[in-house]
């Protein structure tokens, strides 16, 4: 039953790290799952796993948004941006593979533990390829970030910090929309729209010819069909 909730991301990682032109990267990896053990450990000791769904949405949205995503990016990652000798171009790059080893525990953990005696198909198998796809079109987002700041031109960053805003407040907005009864055509059509502009990202960054500066990255290449 835990199966493609478990091996999905960890699939995912290996598959990067074979890709990863640096073998500086698997510290990196390590970082990522010793800060999961300590997230766990303390959302273990410190806090009740269990929620009952209730019908207010800013309040969930909070808890999930702030206890899933946004806390767990922004500790773990700026951490590790800050406290690490390595030059910045391999920060950058390094985003994935932390945050993947980060979550390949954190996540199951959160599900297993929070989920009561029963699990949903949204938890075992959507929520994984939700976080999956926010961690890929992040880690694009944040690599155009840094290569934004590299112009003087005000508009492509402010542009790229709000598409990794947006990338990264997303998939809790629809897991809220899940958890708190929402007719499930809702949630899932914009699931399915999150999972394909991220999935259009991840095809087009791996072009030679792409246009990197642009947030067209996250739309299918039309071109290809004319």
């Amino acid at each position: 039953m835990f199966l493609f909730l478990i091996i999905l991301l960890p699939s995912a990682l290996v598959y990067s790290l074979i890709n990863f032109d640096d073998k500086a990267v698997i510290p990196v990896v390590l970082t990522g799952v010793l800060s999961s053990v300590l997230f766990c450990a303390l959302k273990a000791f410190f806090s009740f796993m269990y929620r009952v769904a209730a019908a207010e949405f800013l309040s969930n949205y909070a808890y999930i948004l702030f206890g899933q995503t946004l806390a767990p990016v922004a500790v773990v990652y700026m951490l590790f941006f800050f406290l690490s000798k390595d030059d910045v171009s391999f920060r950058i790059k390094s985003y994935f593979p932390l945050m993947c080893s980060f979550y390949s525990i954190y996540m199951p953990f959160h599900i297993i533990a929070g989920s009561g005696s029963s699990y949903s198909a949204f938890e075992l198998f959507l929520k994984p390829v939700l976080y999956l796809m926010m961690l890929v079109s992040s880690s694009l987002c944040v690599r155009f970030v840094f290569r934004s700041f590299g112009t003087r031109d005000i508009k492509p960053k402010i542009i790229w910090i709000l598409v990794l805003c947006v990338s990264l407040l997303l998939p809790a907005a629809i897991e809220t929309l899940w958890f708190i009864g929402f007719p499930v055509w809702i949630w899932l059509v914009l699931w399915m729209v999150y999972v394909f502009f991220a999935a259009c990202g991840y095809i087009n960054a791996g072009k030679d010819d792409l246009f990197m500066k642009n947030i067209k990255i996250f739309l299918p290449d039309f071109k290809k069909f004319r």
